[in-house]
């Protein structure tokens, strides 16, 4: 079977390529690129949450797409508005459940910077803040002394000067973020929780734990083949 694995974010779509076990990754594309992926597939599945795309999706490749539900995911969820809860935030906790363990903090750093709990295997929430890139976009476009800065780690302990204040800013802003919500789960469950990171943006914070860049497709994978 050749199954293409779309993760639709906020801002671009990642692709993944599957003709047997693994993922062969295609890469980051725009709205405007995705005609780039039209071709001969078995099956198209998707996790979205851009709603604004799936006709687009859909007049790309027609009856061989299969837009994933929370309904899809052999996952307990408990979650008050399961109505406005994005299918990928579960599905990263599917697949970290399926491929490493039943009890983590998961972070999906991307437009949004997601950080949930994954607690004896069921999700149980989480948090959701601006992500490190649209904090210093944000920041560009409202403050007129500062320019737009790419994001980047940040292990000193003092910016001396204004790119590494601003992105030194972001970057410690948000792994303090994680790390409390590390601290309060961990205390909660009576263990220290492993972090698994994925997302855009993850790879800024891998030294908190695993960054699996893959783990939606390969979760979308194992879904698709076991039906």
């Amino acid at each position: 079977m050749r199954l293409l694995t779309l993760d639709v974010g906020n801002t671009t779509v990642d692709a993944c390529l599957f003709e047997g076990e693994e993922p062969v990754y295609l890469g980051r594309f725009s709205p405007s690129r995705l005609q780039e992926l039209a071709g001969g597939y078995d099956l198209v599945a998707v996790s979205s949450v851009r709603e604004s795309l799936n006709k687009k999706l859909s007049g790309l490749f027609g009856g061989k797409l299969r837009f994933l539900t929370l309904s899809d995911i052999p996952l307990k969820v408990e979650y008050r508005t399961p109505q406005t809860l994005g299918v990928d935030r579960v599905l990263f906790a599917f697949g970290v459940r399926e491929f490493y363990t039943q009890s983590a903090v998961l972070v999906m750093a991307g437009t949004a910077l997601v950080v949930d709990l994954l607690l004896e295997g069921v999700f149980r929430g989480g948090f959701v803040t601006a992500g490190v890139s649209l904090k210093l976009r944000a920041l560009a476009e409202r403050a007129e002394g500062i320019p737009l800065y790419q994001p980047a780690p940040f292990r000193e302990t003092l910016g001396r000067s204004t790119e590494e204040c601003v992105v030194g800013g972001t970057y410690r802003e948000s792994t303090a973020f994680i790390r409390e919500a590390v601290r309060l789960w961990s205390a909660e469950a009576g263990e220290k929780l492993p972090v698994f990171i994925t997302g855009g943006d993850g790879a800024l914070f891998e030294e908190l734990g695993t960054y699996d860049p893959l783990i939606l497709h390969r979760a979308m994978h194992k879904i698709i083949i076991n039906g």
